[in-house]
């Protein structure tokens, strides 16, 4: 008997220290009146500006710049990579500290695709695109992007668009991502220049917005941008 009532007090000893400590620990968990502090990065932007083509002393280095795209291939089985041999700004208005002042206009000429691929780029791509290996500014060749709203990124130092692209008889508003990559200066005297790197990327549905079609390639396509503008000092 004196067993028995040695391990029914050491019980309720247990359970009264149990009870005692969910008691505690709900009313430590509970913060009802505090706030909770979120960390966000620190994201500092110079005061570049850059106006092309108003400012004489600005200029495009084609040379120097891309305009890729790339989509999966049969369902995924590959994917088909190219470029545009012809290609430029219409505007460039760039300013790092008040997006409000940043636009652009840009375009392409769609039968300059270049996939490494001559069969494919003089033929069957020239069909889907519905152009002419000899159409040059032809509304038919031509896809433009034309900034609408630049606005900061809360997560870095990158700027989100909204622009329109025309593209295949089409204008649809998208959203993209620009990037100013840094600078660099170069020569002296009478060569010195200060060089300024941007990329710029998004993505659009070439089947169900812009009529494409193809049943090799996916509807996605992703494009990719590098540009680069000098300054003479």
């Amino acid at each position: 008997m004196k067993v028995l009532k040695f391990f029914k007090s050491k019980s309720l000893l247990f359970a009264l220290i149990l009870i005692s400590g969910m008691g505690y620990f709900i009313n430590g968990c509970t913060h009802e009146d505090d706030l909770l502090m979120v960390s966000t990065p620190k994201i500092e932007r110079g005061n570049l500006v850059l106006k092309f083509p108003s400012d004489p002393s600005v200029a495009f280095d084609k040379t120097h710049g891309n305009v890729g795209w790339e989509t999966p291939y049969l369902g995924g089985l590959s994917v088909l990579t190219g470029r545009f041999n012809k290609f430029g700004f219409t505007s460039f208005n760039f300013d790092e500290s008040n997006p409000a002042n940043t636009s652009f206009e840009a375009w392409v000429q769609v039968n300059s695709v270049n996939t490494s691929e001559p069969g494919r780029d003089g033929g069957c791509l020239q069909t889907t695109f519905g152009t002419t290996t000899t159409m040059t500014t032809e509304t038919a060749n031509m896809a433009i992007i034309k900034s609408k709203s630049v606005e900061l990124s809360p997560s870095d130092k990158g700027y989100i668009v909204k622009f329109d692209l025309t593209f295949h008889g089409a204008t649809k508003e998208l959203t993209g991502k620009l990037t100013f990559s840094g600078e660099v200066s170069t020569g002296s005297d009478a060569t010195a220049q200060d060089n300024y790197g941007f990329n710029f990327e998004f993505q659009f549905l070439a089947k169900t917005d812009f009529g494409i079609a193809s049943n090799d390639i996916a509807d996605n396509i992703t494009v990719k941008c590098n540009a680069i503008f000098r300054q003479k000092k």
